[in-house]
């Protein structure tokens, strides 16, 4: 088994020597994986508003450039990192982030790259039936000003069945993304604490 099939709500130890400052650790880093349109930006936000010294990271505006990077995991996980420490100079010190990571391979390397600011990581990947995520789609093209309907919806088919294909928790732990966003925020921030009562999360 590949180590990032190791991935789930369990806190990683770091190997290798890091640039991380006792006064200035994190916390907390939770990375939320998913298709289009399920929800991952959303409950994001409720995440970051329920957590003390919080910050989001919403992988798509990452990447929103022009032309295209030559290697966009590269530009992302760069991105992530240089932002990471920039809001952790300003006392912030958890984070969320979400983006969607379609290989086993590319979570790893993000992995690696967080160690180097702390070892205690969680990474989840939402899940859903396809009706309700396409439904949620329909959605939220309804009230945007550019129709890219048709176009969502062959990429959020594209991406779902990468996501439905992987083994295990190789790509994140699943998490039902069923119910509103603030009731998942809640039970996924109880299930933290109760894995990890000492885990230093506030919640405000």
């Amino acid at each position: 088994m590949s180590r990032a099939a190791s991935w789930p709500a369990i806190w990683k130890s770091a190997k290798q020597p890091d640039d991380r400052a006792p006064e200035a650790r994190t916390f907390m880093i939770i990375v939320i994986n998913g298709p289009l349109g399920i929800g991952k930006s959303t409950l994001s936000e409720a995440l970051s508003e329920r957590i003390d010294r919080c910050a989001m990271l919403d992988g798509d505006s990452l990447v929103a450039v022009n032309p295209l990077p030559a290697d966009p995991v590269e530009h992302l996980h760069r991105g992530i990192l240089l932002l990471l420490r920039h809001h952790r100079r300003f006392g912030y010190r958890h984070f969320v982030i979400n983006h969607l990571w379609e290989t086993a391979a590319d979570l790893e390397d993000l992995r690696r790259r967080l160690v180097r600011l702390d070892d205690r990581i969680f990474c989840f990947r939402m899940t859903l039936d396809p009706e309700s995520n396409l439904a949620r789609i329909d959605r939220r093209a309804s009230v945007r000003a550019i129709d890219e309907l048709d176009y969502e919806k062959e990429t959020f088919h594209r991406e779902h069945a990468v996501l439905s294909s992987a083994a295990g928790r190789e790509l994140g732990e699943p998490l039902d993304a069923t119910a509103p966003p603030e009731q998942l925020a809640d039970a996924l921030l109880r299930e933290i604490r109760h894995r990890y009562p000492s885990g230093g999360v506030q919640v405000g």
